[in-house]
Formats: C-alpha cells, structure tokens, sequence
C-alpha cells in the first residue's frame, strides 16, 4: 500500500506521463514544446529543481552569437574542423529556429553585431588571418557573406561578426513557459529529481514517485547528479552590472580571450562576465557562488581596458552553471528504451539550445 499518494492524486497529478521532461531551461522547454506539436494528445511533464528555470538559461550575458574567431581557434585544438563546421552550422540554425519560435521582440533580440576585441597585435594578427577561411565557410553553411571583418573600436583592435546579436535571457525564458503551458504541458517548479530508472520511474523528493513512457534527460550542468557516468563536467560563470554608466563607448556584444571574457551595454550599464579560465579547477562545479578572484580580474579588465570611470560602481553579480564535454559537442542520445539525454551545451545554450530541443524531440518521437 502507498501512503505517500492520496487516491485523488494518484488520479489527477500523478497518472503515467507519456514524456517527462527534466530541466526547465531552453533544451528541456524546447523539447517539451516541439514534441506537443506533433503528439497534441501527449500527456507532458517538465521538472525543474528551481522556482524559475535554474541553471543558465535565465542567468547568462544574453549573446546571441555563433563564436569569435579566437573561440573556433580554440576548438580545432580538440576538435577536427569537419565537426566545427558542423557546430557553426548548428549555432547559426538554432539562433534562426530561436528567434522565429519565439518572435524577436518577444526576446528583446537586437541585432546589434559581436566585436572581438584584441590588447595584442600578435594575436590580433593570428586571428585576422583565419577571416577569409571562416568567412567562406559560413558561406556555405549559412548563405552569408564577408561575417568577419577586422575593425577598431575605442582605439582597439577588433574582429566584427556582423551576424551576431543579443537578447534578453529572462524574457525569453518567459516566453518558452508561456508558450509551453499554453500547448497543454504542465511545469512543475522546485521539484528534485533524485534518480531515473530505465522503466521511466522518476523518484523526487520525499518518496514521491512519477511514471512515464519516456524521460528526456535536459538537466546541462547538473546532469551528473542524475546520470554520473556521463562525461558531462559542470561550469560556474560569473556575471556583473555596473550601475549606469553615461555615454558608455562600447556598443554591441563584446568578446576577448577566446571568448573567456565578455561584455555588453544593457540599458546604459556595462554587462561583463567570464574569466573562469584563470581557476578553472575552483569553477568546475555545480555550486552557485562567486570567486572573489575571477571578480577581481574581471574589475580589473573594466578600469584598464574598458576604462570604466571609478565614479561607476558594479550594483549587480551573479553565477550560473553550464555544463561542458570534453570536445564541447553536446551530448544527444538514447540512453535505452526508456531514456534519452540532450546535456552538455558547453556554453552555447542560447544558439544551440532551441535545435538540440527539436532534435531530442524527435528522437522522442
């Protein structure tokens, strides 16, 4: 006998799901969404350990981008070129899939272009000379021409993606609840997931037990406390907001460092975020917090490269967690019958998100 479950929940609130959905962020919400339309009689569940979508999704810079030239660099160190094509491709579709889903003004989308900013020549360089390489390949990925071009801006060296943008992360996730409730999915806030068996039992919190067909697995950085054996390392990154700050220079998105490093206007104040490079082992965990280190570079940065006046004080701080692979391809599989997992998004949530939701939607199906 079950004395957890009263007979009335059992036959309300707790009969079997067709899908449950674990993770309320862009990749769970998207699936949840794409896999309604195609099964309009679906009885869906989404769970979310957080009173608002906690993780990323609600708690990034809002870049809109498809990568610097210095981040694709990066990659190829770990990454054959064949599969880094393939992600631009996948960056540039998912931000298309994004902003017609959801409706750019929706999102407060601004196409407002990506700027990666240089302090040395060298490197600057280095990076210039990959441009015609790139550019031909978002050619023929994406039909765009001349993307990256070389440039100055505040007296500093810049490579420009004219392609790139930004948003407004709350907004947006707003956007995917309100659109998800309204297809007929229901959301469940601050609901712990403890384990998932290969049957479909989702087990919570105080011996509260769920069924379903299938459990799709969208939980990104904290996907390992569900599926341990998953090479799916959790990420800490930092952001801060200064108060305002009049006639502010910079304008657009902004990236430096491989893209460890990144800044924006919001509103007139200066949006910067990043460094978790400079302690990585310290940052690889799943713990909200801020490391007093990483805020000290990154003030650092803003008085001596971005000339943040001292009269502009920082009103705002944060964290949020990502989850990475190895080679930072997302992980997208069936795990067995009953099971499948879309983690992983290695920093690329908001471009990658919306396409790796329609594609474990399908993989549903």
């Amino acid at each position: 006998m079950n004395n957890n479950v009263s007979f009335w929940e059992r036959d309300s609130f707790c009969r079997p799901y067709d899908l449950i959905v674990i993770g309320a962020g862009i990749v769970g919400l998207s699936a949840a969404l794409f896999y309604k339309r195609e099964h309009p009689d679906a009885r869906i569940l989404v769970l979310d350990k957080g009173f608002i979508p906690e993780g990323a999704s609600t708690r990034n810079a809002g870049f809109a981008c498809i990568g610097s030239i210095t981040e694709h660099m990066a990659d190829s160190r770990k990454e054959t070129g064949e599969n880094i094509t393939k992600r631009l491709k996948l960056r540039y579709d998912g931000l298309q899939l994004l902003r017609s889903t959801l409706g750019e003004d929706t999102i407060g989308y601004e196409n407002c272009g990506g700027y990666e900013v240089f302090t040395s020549k060298k490197k600057f360089e280095e990076a210039a000379d990959q441009i015609p390489r790139i550019n031909q390949c978002m050619k023929k990925i994406a039909d765009e021409t001349e993307v990256y071009s070389t440039g100055e801006v505040s007296g500093l060296s810049v490579i420009r993606n004219r392609i790139d943008g930004a948003l407004h992360p709350g907004r947006m996730m707003r956007e995917w609840v309100r659109q998800v409730t309204a297809a007929g999915v229901d959301i469940r806030w601050n609901t712990k997931v403890n384990s998932i068996g290969k049957d479909g039992a989702v087990k919570l919190e105080r011996g509260r037990e769920l069924q379903a067909g299938q459990v799709l697995i969208a939980s990104n950085g904290f996907t390992r406390r569900i599926i341990p054996e998953l090479d799916i390392q959790p990420a800490r990154g930092f952001v801060m907001v200064t108060q305002p700050w009049p006639d502010m220079p910079w304008k657009g998105t902004f990236n430096h460092d491989r893209g460890y490093i990144y800044f924006r206007n919001t509103g007139g104040r200066l949006l910067l975020g990043g460094a978790r490079n400079i302690a990585a082992e310290e940052e690889t965990t799943d713990q909200f917090g801020v490391n007093p280190d990483i805020k000290k570079y990154l003030q650092d940065f803003a008085r001596d490269t971005l000339r943040l006046p001292e009269t502009v004080g920082w009103e705002y701080e944060w964290s949020g967690i990502m989850g990475f692979t190895p080679t930072k391809t997302p992980v997208l599989r069936r795990l067995d019958d009953g099971r499948v997992v879309a983690a992983g998004l290695s920093g690329m949530g908001i471009a990658i998100g919306t396409k790796i939701g329609q594609r474990a939607a399908r993989m549903l199906n």
